[in-house]
C-alpha cells in the first residue's frame, strides 16, 4: 500500500533524498509550453512553485546531477526540434512530448530514472520504520539518551540567548537525520 507524505513526512522525504544524494529531472507544463528543469535534491522546489495555470509537474530521480542536466538538455534539444519542425501540440500534448523525451533520452544515454511515485513510496517505508524502532523503544524506555540530548540541547540554547526548538520539533529533526543516515548508507551500498 502506498503511503501518502503528511506534510510532517515532507521533510523526512526531502532528508531521504539529500542522503541519497539525487538529482532531481521536472517537467513542467504551461500554457505556453512545456519545459525541462535539472538540478540537485532540493532545486525541485523551484519547479513545484509553479504558477496556478500550469500543469503538475513530473519529476525522476537519478544518481547524477550531470546525468540529470544531460538528460534534461537532450530532451530539450528534442522538443526544440519538434517545434521547429511545426508540430504543433496543445499543452497536454506538449507536457506528454516533453515527459517521453526525458524517459527516452535517459534511455539513450542507459541513466536508470526513478519516479517520483516510486521513490516516495520507497522512503515513506524507511520513514514508517524509523517511527516504528522510535516508538519501540519509547515503550522499552531506550530513549533516555535521546531526551538527555534534547535537554542539552535546550540548556545550550537558552546558554546563548536563543529560544530552543519544542520537542516536537527537535524530534522532528533528529527523524530527518537519522532517515539521511540511512538513505546515505543505502547510497554507499
Amino acid at each position: 500500500m502506498i503511503r501518502t507524505p503528511r506534510d510532517q513526512d515532507r521533510a523526512l522525504l526531502a532528508a531521504y533524498r539529500e542522503g541519497l544524494g539525487l538529482a532531481a529531472i521536472a517537467v513542467v507544463g504551461a500554457p505556453a509550453g512545456a519545459h525541462i528543469v535539472a538540478g540537485a535534491a532540493g532545486a525541485e522546489k523551484s519547479a513545484a512553485a509553479a504558477p496556478a495555470e500550469e500543469i503538475a509537474p513530473v519529476r525522476w530521480w537519478c544518481r547524477h546531477p550531470a546525468d540529470a542536466a544531460r538528460i534534461a538538455a537532450a530532451a530539450m534539444r528534442r522538443l526544440r526540434r519538434k517545434a521547429d519542425a511545426g508540430v504543433e501540440a496543445d499543452a497536454a500534448a506538449d507536457f506528454s512530448l516533453a515527459c517521453a523525451a526525458v524517459r527516452d533520452a535517459a534511455n539513450r544515454f542507459a541513466i536508470v530514472l526513478q519516479s517520483d511515485a516510486a521513490l516516495t513510496e520507497e522512503a515513506m517505508g524507511v520513514v514508517a520504520r524509523v517511527e516504528a524502532e522510535l516508538e519501540k523503544q519509547r515503550q522499552a524506555g531506550g530513549l533516555k539518551a535521546v531526551n538527555a540530548a534534547y535537554r542539552r540541547y535546550r540548556l545550550e540554547t537558552a546558554g546563548r540567548g536563543e529560544r530552543a526548538l519544542r520537542y516536537d520539533r527537535w524530534m522532528l529533526k533528529y527523524k530527518e537525520n537519522l532517515v539521511r543516515q540511512i538513505a546515505l548508507t543505502l547510497r554507499q551500498i
